[in-house]
């Protein structure tokens, strides 16, 4: 398996969204400086995006540790980043790969519409018109880089209409998935270390709680008869089955 994952790549999201992050048209998640300004602004294509007001304001954050980072920027800033679990500063910066949105969804050889959005944490999220790029995380939410009433940076927002499709981005691994299904609990259920209720409590998920379990792990306590299954992500994790809806 290569360095970059799809579970790297949702790493990488969420650390990226602890920072503090503003929208850049062309960033890479690098640190907001003076001279990244105007490498950026610079550019002929994006000189429309950054007119003297959204200069000024980015150039207020200079010397605050903010990073400057567009939609496609933060997927193609993990694999950019030398690092299995993602980073900043992009410092094996390739301009091989150095596509927009639109090209790399083009690129993608595994693809589909949102209705049909598996399961599956690290797949990239993808609205045609207007065209912009966002990683699923896993349980219905995504993180992007966006700018106007959806944010201004990185943020994280539950899957939403805007998106059309959704594709493996190509220049990461997606391992052989367990088949996932997003549940919500009709009764309050406790996080037990193993698939029976002599096992150690781990927690407890109230009613309501919506989770993501691995289709097919069902199994059953021998001595009470009750029937658990595996919550993605935690092999040592599991539920009663009967306190999902």
């Amino acid at each position: 398996m290569g360095m970059y994952t799809n579970t790297g790549l949702v790493r990488h999201a969420e650390n990226a969204l602890k920072l503090k992050t503003k929208y850049m048209w062309g960033g890479i998640l690098r640190e907001i400086t003076n001279q990244y300004i105007d490498q950026l602004s610079g550019i002929p294509a994006y000189k429309n995006q950054y007119p003297p007001s959204r200069v000024a304001e980015l150039r207020q954050c200079v010397g605050k540790n903010y990073y400057g980072v567009d939609c496609i920027g933060l997927v193609k800033s993990y694999c950019w980043s030398g690092k299995p679990e993602g980073g900043t500063g992009s410092p094996v910066y390739d301009n091989k790969t150095d596509i927009n949105a639109k090209t790399m969804f083009q690129r993608a050889t595994v693809k589909g519409k949102i209705k049909d959005l598996p399961e599956i944490p690290g797949l990239i999220v993808y609205s045609s018109a207007p065209v912009h790029v966002g990683i699923y995380i896993g349980g219905g939410e995504t993180i992007e880089s966006t700018l106007g009433s959806r944010g201004d940076g990185v943020v994280k927002r539950k899957l939403d209409g805007l998106w059309t499709d959704w594709f493996e981005c190509p220049y990461i691994e997606y391992p052989a998935q367990e088949k996932l299904q997003t549940v919500t609990l009709a009764f309050k259920a406790a996080i037990r270390s193993e698939p029976k209720r002599s096992s150690a409590k781990l927690g407890e998920l109230a009613p309501g709680t919506k989770c993501v379990v691995v289709s097919g792990s069902d199994i059953k306590d021998s001595k009470t008869g009750y029937v658990y299954v595996r919550l993605a992500g935690e092999k040592g994790q599991w539920i009663v089955k009967s306190a999902i809806k």
